[in-house]
């Protein structure tokens, strides 16, 4: 008969306790995990909490427009964000004059949709938070009120940031869909370019009024920089490989062209000062 002290009897059985809690609490975990689907239906109960807008300039003003946003812009929202009247912004700025999309593109974050209010009376003096020395080199073309559905990683803002941007504007046939789209074929897509260290974050934006063109989703990858976004195709192709194993992700992809349809992309920089 094998003999066990009673300490060591003692120390199992607190072991084993030990290990059907943390069962327990990540089964819990598991189980009450709201979907994104859940997510996004609460996101839509609530009041806008972010806004997207973007701008064109002349070509010729182009530079000049730049020099605005990253010298004088920013700091007008730097003091906004102080003040508490915005939680967060992003300015990104293309880098091709494309005649069809944006040259410059701003982000902002709110605490509450009740914040929104103060936004809307700068808009009635200063169209997309422009003074009239920058409304003189480039204008607002598009605000779109947009749900944050998905974001991972790191899409934090900082000074000389080096990541490349690229944004990816969606129409799509139907909501319900394209959500479900979304997180059975798009997501695990990113999430595998995020361990593969071709991203450093995503945002997956939802338009909170979609009215087809010029977008109802609205996508904006983090590449880590220039090496890793030039790696783009073949970091995919990786990833797709092992997602064919998965009948779903197999389904959307031979039916996505019926599901959505994409727009001109932009390639772009974060601007700082």
């Amino acid at each position: 008969m094998r003999y066990q002290h009673p300490l060591t009897t003692t120390m199992n059985g607190s072991l084993l306790f030990f290990f059907f809690l943390i069962a327990a609490v990540v089964c819990t975990n598991v189980l009450t995990k709201p979907t994104f689907a859940q997510n996004i239906e609460k996101l839509q109960q609530e009041g806008t909490k972010k806004l997207v807008i973007q701008y064109q300039t002349d070509v010729i003003k182009r530079a000049e427009f730049r020099k605005f946003l990253v010298e004088k812009q920013m700091k007008s929202l730097s003091k906004l964000k102080t003040d508490g009247k915005i939680l967060n912004y992003r300015i990104l700025f293309s880098w091709y004059a494309q005649p069809e999309v944006w040259d410059a593109m701003l982000e902002l974050t709110f605490e509450s949709p009740t914040d929104l209010a103060h936004w809307k009376k700068l808009e009635e003096t200063m169209p997309g938070g422009l003074s009239p020395e920058g409304l003189a080199l480039g204008h607002p073309v598009l605000t779109s009120a947009a749900d944050l559905a998905w974001e991972e990683g790191d899409n934090t803002t900082v000074k000389n940031d080096t990541s490349v941007y690229y944004v990816i504007p969606y129409s799509y046939n139907n909501a319900a869909e394209y959500i479900d789209y979304a997180a059975a074929y798009v997501i695990p897509q990113y999430r595998g370019w995020l361990e593969e260290g071709l991203l450093k974050g995503y945002e997956l934006l939802l338009n909170r009024h979609p009215v087809g063109k010029p977008w109802d989703a609205l996508v904006i990858l983090r590449y880590s920089d220039i090496e890793a976004f030039g790696k783009r195709q073949h970091v995919l192709e990786k990833v797709r490989e092992g997602l064919r194993q998965k009948p779903k992700w197999v389904s959307y992809h031979a039916r996505k062209g019926d599901i959505r349809s994409e727009t001109e992309n932009s390639i772009a920089s974060l601007l700082s000062n």
